[in-house]
């Protein structure tokens, strides 16, 4: 008798493609992940390079001798490193202090002197600005009072307000160092005789150096790109940032202007370099894993009193700032003419560019939140070459100085195939690129508490991976969404430096309406938007404290993402 046999159906063609996607869609999404990326981040810092290289006959570098040659661009160059260095000292000492009281000072100064801290989070970083010219502009409140001579408009200006707007990054990034320290070591060097100010020169700060170095490095790149309190401030001292505004708002010479962003990158190139460099060999570990004390030592008043002087004075200043913007609101120009009103509050156009903001932002936190988190599983999840750079070149965004990214976003999307410019569309992608990286961070931390083995339990089942991602491993890192979303939504809603140059005529958005009335004067109607930016900041910041505290993230302790 003849042996049976199985005859099996030949796969269709479509069926062997649908089951090479199925084995290979973490690969294959990371691929159109780094497409996109390349898109709209290489693709723009491309084309500013290239633009400050090519001219009408070619290949030039005229543009560079240009900028070599004159002492105008020298001096910009020049002022914008020094307001950088100088903003990032500032901030890391007062940083410092500050993290210092807030983990080893008195008790019941721990709470105010950080949600004091926090405060210009909820603010626009040229709040200060604003602020500073109320008071001690030419006609302003304190210079009217005591009849100065001198006015904030200046470097000076400069520094003092981009130090305010500023030192919340570098606080949290050093009481997230500080907290880590094993207390041991201070109690032993007590022990053997040491003083405060021994342990201080000779442990914490050694120790805190990757803390300095961080908190140095991202307050140095923002500060010297920041645009609105240098462009508010400057006078006629000369930045890059405003300048490179100018180059193409006033001069429309996109050459010197791309040159110009060339040099805004340089700079902080060399300072990673550098931070990578330095750290790199050496051993700050302090967490051991074995019992240390419950409480850090007490500051003595040797050191307590400066500190404390430091940290009012800070705070006292980010305090002023928002009293006057808030008393500012309801008045028509303050210390100028004080009638009461609610014009600012109430003003049709201010109202329109909030609206258009929250819908900006609300579309760019949803985008970003969403490729925030696919990125984070690709990244953790895939096995392809080619993760790190992926990596590495999603976290760029956050890196590159916002002037850059404006400038690099005209140039790019200008002309088909993506002719964006003067669009929604354009305004939303650029904030999903710059920011999306704080929702990756979050969905990687995520993911590394999630057992790869709880997927192939899944996988085994019989669910694809897409089921698997939907109904496994979204519901875990759900959370990181919600983070990212936040995120990304505060980010876009009081950007300027990069959304000044790629806004149309006719579509105001909140931070570029407060910017233009404060430099055209209508203080009231600037204070008043501010004002109302601010609450609605505030209620965001509210929710990603609540979403951190369900993530197991924080924004200030260790582990932070933010």
């Amino acid at each position: 008798m003849a042996e049976a046999t199985t005859l099996s159906r030949p796969e269709s063609v479509g069926q062997k493609i649908k089951n090479y996607f199925g084995a290979h869609i973490i690969s294959n999404t990371g691929g159109l992940l780094f497409l996109i990326l390349a898109i709209f981040l290489l693709w723009p810092l491309s084309s500013v390079l290239i633009k400050s290289i090519v001219g009408p006959e070619g290949l030039t570098l005229s543009y560079y001798k240009e900028f070599v040659t004159h002492s105008y661009y020298y001096r910009s160059l020049y002022n914008s490193l020094l307001l950088g260095v100088m903003t990032a000292a500032l901030c890391t000492s007062v940083g410092f202090c500050i993290a210092y009281l807030t983990t080893r000072g008195p008790t019941w100064l721990r709470t105010p002197l950080k949600v004091i801290s926090f405060l210009p989070l909820v603010a626009p970083p040229y709040i200060f600005a604003l602020s500073l010219i109320i008071l001690l502009g030419r006609n302003g409140v304190i210079t009217n009072a005591l009849n100065l001579n001198w006015s904030i408009y200046g470097f000076s200006g400069c520094v003092i307000s981009q130090t305010l707007a500023f030192l919340p990054l570098s606080y949290m990034m050093i009481e997230n160092t500080l907290i880590s320290l094993n207390p041991n070591l201070e109690d032993s060097a007590a022990n053997l005789g040491a003083s405060e100010s021994k342990i201080l020169r000779s442990i914490i700060i050694p120790l805190l150096a990757p803390g300095f170095l961080k908190a140095a490095l991202i307050v140095f790149v923002m500060a010297m790109a920041e645009f609105g309190n240098v462009a508010l401030l400057a006078g006629r001292v000369p930045f890059l940032a405003p300048d490179t505004y100018t180059m193409i708002i006033g001069e429309a010479d996109f050459h010197m202007a791309s040159v110009l962003s060339m040099f805004l990158i340089l700079p902080c190139a060399i300072i990673f370099i550098i931070q990578n460099y330095l750290i790199k060999g050496k051993g700050y570990t302090t967490i051991l894993g074995k019992p240390v004390a419950a409480e850090p030592r007490r500051i003595g008043r040797l050191i307590l009193i400066p500190f404390l002087v430091v940290a009012f004075i800070a705070s006292g200043l980010v305090l002023l700032t928002l009293v006057v913007v808030g008393v500012g609101s309801f008045m028509k120009v303050v210390g100028i003419d004080n009638t009461f009103t609610l014009s600012g509050i109430l003003d049709a156009n201010a109202n329109q560019s909030l609206i258009n903001s929250v819908k900006i932002s609300l579309l760019a936190g949803l985008f970003g939140a969403v490729l925030g988190v696919v990125l984070a599983y690709v990244i953790v999840r895939g096995k392809f070459r080619g993760r790190d750079i992926l990596e590495g070149l999603s976290l760029s965004g956050i890196a590159l100085p916002g002037t850059v990214i404006g400038v690099g976003y005209i140039l790019a999307f200008n002309k088909p195939p993506f002719l964006l410019t003067g669009t929604v569309a354009i305004l939303v992608i650029c904030s999903v690129f710059r920011h999306l990286a704080v929702g990756e961070e979050a969905g990687i931390t995520k993911l590394h508490q999630l057992s790869i083995e709880v997927e192939e339990a899944s996988l085994n089942l019989g669910a694809s991976a897409v089921t698997t991602f939907k109904r496994v491993v979204l519901p875990i890192i759900f959370p990181a969404v919600i983070y990212g979303f936040i995120y990304v939504l505060m980010r876009a809603m009081i950007g300027l430096s990069s959304m000044i140059f790629l806004v149309r005529p006719g579509y105001p958005l909140a931070a570029i309406f407060i910017f233009d009335a404060a430099s055209f004067g209508q203080l009231g109607v600037a204070c008043a938007t501010t004002l109302k930016l601010m609450m609605i900041e505030a209620a965001c910041l509210f929710l990603l404290f609540i979403s951190s505290k369900w993530m197991g993230l924080s924004i200030t302790k260790k582990g932070s993402v933010a």
